[in-house]
C-alpha cells in the first residue's frame, strides 16, 4: 500500500530529526566511504602520469576488485584516500571533497587535532 503525502513527510522529517540528534551518524560515515570508493575508482580509471591505465599498473580492473583490495587491511582506504593530500591532484571537486570528508572523519575518531583541509578552488 502505498504511503500518503502525511506519512512520507512524517518519516522525512523524523530521518532529518535522527541525523540533526546523532542518531544516523553511522550511515552517514558509510555514505561519505561509499562516495570516497567511488571517486578512488574514478580516478584509478584515468591513465596516470604515463598514458597507462592504474587499472593495468595494479592489476584491479573492476569496481569489486579494486573495493576488495582496500577492505584487504583496515588502513588501504585512508591510506589511498592521504595520498592525494595536499593538493588533491586529479581529482574533480566532488572527489576532492569526498575524499576529504574520509580523511577528516579518520581524524575525528582517532582523536585528533581538528584541522581544516583545503580544497583547491577547481581540482
Amino acid at each position: 500500500m502505498p504511503l500518503s503525502n502525511a506519512e512520507r513527510q512524517r518519516r522525512y522529517r523524523q530521518r532529518l530529526k535522527a541525523r540533526a540528534a546523532g542518531g544516523a551518524v553511522v550511515e552517514q560515515a558509510q555514505i561519505a566511504v561509499e562516495r570516497a570508493v567511488l571517486a578512488l575508482w574514478a580516478y584509478h580509471e584515468r591513465p596516470s602520469p604515463t598514458g597507462i591505465a592504474w587499472r593495468e599498473i595494479d592489476g584491479c580492473r573492476t569496481l569489486d576488485e579494486y573495493r576488495s583490495e582496500l577492505e584487504r587491511s583496515p588502513s588501504n582506504l585512508l591510506q589511498a584516500c592521504r595520498a592525494f593530500l595536499p593538493g588533491f591532484e586529479g581529482l574533480t571537486l566532488d572527489e576532492a571533497r569526498a575524499v576529504a570528508d574520509v580523511i577528516e572523519i579518520a581524524d575525528a575518531l582517532r582523536l585528533a587535532p581538528a584541522r581544516k583541509i583545503e580544497l583547491p578552488e577547481a581540482a
